[in-house]
């Protein structure tokens, strides 16, 4: 103690001509991702393969799109990241170089854990805690509390502080274990840690239930969280594509972090939870994030300081090398770029996407040239097939061939034969019932007989599935102007009979196309349909849908669902319903016409999709009995 005070003294001195005779606001960084624990092997509730790779995602699109002084941002990863190093981070560094008014983002990647509750403010007596990388499972000496948490933001000299937190304290109950993922919540048993005297056990067999969560209590500091208090948050594998490389990423961080390259220059912290949220739920994962209420600072654009007039303007990647005829790009695998995918600079130099790494994307120069600092906007983007991947190597063959048979010849799924091959979903027996796990461990469908009979609901079951990954993959990642639907009364939770209406707004003129993912997986064709064969959006007008004269109602089967909205210049060229019908259904067949005719409305730049012309947006929603 006494050398680090030392150490401390001796940079006084400095300090007295830096930050404290500085003027202007700037920005400031905590980041921490912890894969390798100290103490924990590489288990489930160990180390964890995507929280260091987060860190430097976050770090990456803090300095190359937020604006963030490259030496004002702090990282601590794996070992280094001990509950001492924490603190001194945020209490010392940031303590003594942020000044009132600064933009301050404090990120952690790793696990989450519980400790007994001494002070009485939880109402399951345990206090919800971070994992540094030298906790232990037998003790919870080296955990940092919420209340410890709270007692050093409250040292922050700033009101504008943000806490991104992927990790999660509880909910491994409900979840299966898989290769494509794990928890983010420690491996410790509770009952193996030493209580404090007059510490009273309260519900702590119930403790997956437990709604207070790390809760950061500061009404001064915006928090955004992986996942609600009682759900587990993954820590995710992302398969290869074809010039893409495979990499492991926290679920909500990986989403975060693209809608933080593609947020415009007036986006708020709000609109990109928003956006990550939603896309969480197209790719199909559980956890469900949250953000602090009430709070001011939710409703400020990105990064804000006060009186900064320089905005981020249109999504674009800094170009970070360049030589003959090549050059390298920011973001890479953080953005979803895809090789084919073309980018166009300032100057009108093209380049086209010929791998793509973690945090890096190579690019071919064809035309005009560039230099190391110039800005490149994605133009056209190549959509890579990817069917559903469904395994069955815990299914008997003769249940697998009789699933190969009912699904019959589609390119929108592919069974997988290897349990440890990556798929999306995949199928588990238990007991006579088979029954389905997503990628994440947990289950999307229970309770079906395992009989050659049944295998025809399964497949009925995985082709809509397979429909509403085709749609859920179709996002512009570089739309350019707003577009927004949400359901009317800001809800998203539905009682069976009970009305459900759209409000929807864009900031262009175009045509409008609304497509329900339904809870069971049925693509219905909302807008256009038999009655409104085109339906025209004027810019800045609010479309209510639908109107006076129609009713939707929540109907069976519970469940979530989601609805997509496309914009085009021009209308889709679609088949309408037969002329009994109104409104046209399917599934996976239709899904890919859909995305075809939106293709073709947007136009080609060789094989990759122009992005100039349409926009979407989603919104998800609950049927409850």
């Amino acid at each position: 103690m006494k050398r680090r005070l030392a150490t401390v003294a001796l940079t006084l001195p400095l300090l007295a001509f830096g930050p404290q005779e500085r003027t202007d606001l700037t920005h400031w960084a905590f980041v921490v991702g912890i894969s390798d624990y100290i103490h924990f092997d590489d288990t489930e509730g160990g180390d964890l393969p995507g929280a260091e790779h987060d860190a430097r995602r976050i770090r990456d699109v803090l300095v190359m799109r937020g604006g963030f002084p490259e030496s004002n941002v702090r990282m601590l990863l794996n070992q280094d990241a001990t509950k001492a190093a924490i603190e001194e981070g945020i209490t010392g560094w940031l303590v003594q170089n942020a000044r009132p008014g600064d933009n301050v983002v404090i990120f952690y990647a790793g696990h989450g854990s519980q400790m007994w509750d001494e002070d009485g403010d939880e109402d399951d007596g345990l206090d919800e805690t971070l994992a540094p990388a030298d906790v232990m499972a037998s003790t919870t000496e080296f955990d940092i509390s919420d209340d410890q948490f709270n007692d050093w933001l409250g040292m922050l000299p700033t009101d504008n502080v943000i806490v991104v937190l992927d990790n999660c304290n509880s909910g491994t109950g409900t979840r299966d274990v898989t290769p494509f993922s794990k928890g983010r919540l420690l491996a410790r048993d509770m009952n193996d840690v030493e209580r404090p005297a007059g510490v009273t056990r309260r519900a702590l067999p119930g403790q997956e239930e437990d709604a207070t969560g790390f809760d950061s209590q500061e009404t001064r500091v915006l928090e955004l969280a992986a996942a609600q208090p009682f759900q587990v948050a993954v820590d995710a594998f992302f398969p290869a594509v074809e010039g893409r490389e495979a990499f492991h990423g926290g679920a909500f961080t990986t989403f975060l972090v693209q809608q933080m390259w593609k947020a415009p220059e007036d986006a708020s912290y709000e609109d990109v939870f928003e956006n990550a949220y939603e896309a969480l739920k197209r790719n199909r994962f559980q956890q469900d994030p949250y953000i602090s209420e009430d709070i001011s600072l939710k409703d400020l654009p990105l990064f804000f300081l006060e009186g900064e007039t320089a905005g981020r303007g249109d999504m674009a990647l800094p170009v970070t090398s360049a030589g003959s005829g090549v050059a390298e790009l920011g973001a890479g695998l953080a953005l979803g770029i895809t090789p084919g995918s073309i980018f166009e600079s300032e100057t009108g130099a093209r380049m086209v996407v010929s791998s793509v790494s973690q945090r890096a994307t190579s690019v071919d120069v064809i035309s005009g040239s560039v230099s190391e600092g110039d800005q490149a906007r994605l133009v056209s983007y190549v959509y890579a097939a990817s069917p559903l991947l469904v395994n069955v190597a815990a299914v008997e063959t003769g249940l697998s061939d009789a699933l190969t048979s009912a699904i019959g010849a589609t390119n929108s799924i592919r069974l997988v034969q290897r349990d440890d091959s990556f798929s999306h979903l995949i199928v588990r027996r238990r007991g006579d019932e088979l029954r389905v796990i997503g990628s994440d461990g947990f289950a999307r469908h229970e309770g079906i007989a395992a009989t050659d009979a049944a295998m025809t609901d399964l497949a009925t079951i995985l082709l809509k599935e397979s429909a509403a990954k085709t749609l859920g993959d179709m996002e512009n990642p570089a739309q350019t102007f707003g577009f927004d639907v949400q359901l009317l009364g800001d809800k998203t939770s539905f009682g069976l009979g009970e009305e459900i209406a759209f409000f929807i707004e864009s900031d262009r003129d175009g045509y409008l196309t609304l497509v329900d993912l339904g809870t069971d997986g049925t693509v219905a064709m909302l807008l256009p349909n038999a009655d409104d064969p085109s339906m025209m959006i004027r810019a800045g007008e609010r479309l209510e849908y639908p109107g006076d004269d129609l009713v939707f109602q929540a109907q069976e089967p519970a469940g979530g669902g989601m609805v997509r909205a496309f914009i085009t210049s021009e209308p889709l060229d679609i088949e309408m319903a037969s002329a009994s019908d109104v409104y046209r259904f399917g599934g996976a067949e239709f899904a890919a016409e859909i995305t075809e005719a939106l293709k073709r409305v947007a136009g080609l730049d060789g094989g990759a999709v122009r992005l100039n012309s349409w926009g979407t947006a989603s919104v998800v929603y609950e049927i409850t009995n």
